[in-house]
């Protein structure tokens, strides 16, 4: 019985043995689990601040870009006023009322289309020459006479 008593008492040292050399490795591989997730905080961290500035920079550029539109839409409201506002003064006038435009209509027609088109004027007016066009330039051009 003694030694039945032996047996007995190794199985269960052996089996305690067992129980706490796995629950060690349990505590191990947690307490790994832990270092691991707090050494990698900080680079979450700045990986979210990161982006949080990211979110924030192109919250900013939108609502320049808002400005700017914004910007732009009153200066051509106000352009296209002017501009209809000289047309029915225009129109109204003498000269208005003649067949053709006379110099001053056209130059104030030429500045308010420069004002609203500042690029397309800037490439007009650094390609081609101002002036007259001669007589035959239409047919220069296309060897047709609209004329």
């Amino acid at each position: 019985m003694l030694s039945a008593a032996a047996v007995l008492a190794a199985a269960l040292f052996a089996f305690l043995g067992d129980r706490m050399i796995q629950a060690y490795g349990a505590a191990r591989y947690q307490a790994g689990l832990a270092d691991g997730r707090v050494q990698q905080l900080p680079a979450i961290l700045t990986a979210n601040a990161a982006a949080a500035q990211a979110g924030l920079d192109a919250r900013d550029r939108l609502i320049a870009a808002e400005h700017n539109h914004a910007t732009q839409a009153v200066r051509l409201a106000a352009l296209i006023q002017q501009s209809e506002d000289e047309g029915r003064a225009y129109e109204a006038s003498d000269a208005g009322r003649a067949d053709c435009l006379d110099a001053e209509r056209v130059r104030a027609i030429e500045v308010t289309r420069a004002a609203l088109f500042p690029v397309a004027a800037a490439q007009t007016s650094t390609s081609g020459q101002s002036g007259p066009l001669p007589a035959d330039a239409t047919r220069q051009a296309s060897g047709w006479n609209p004329g």
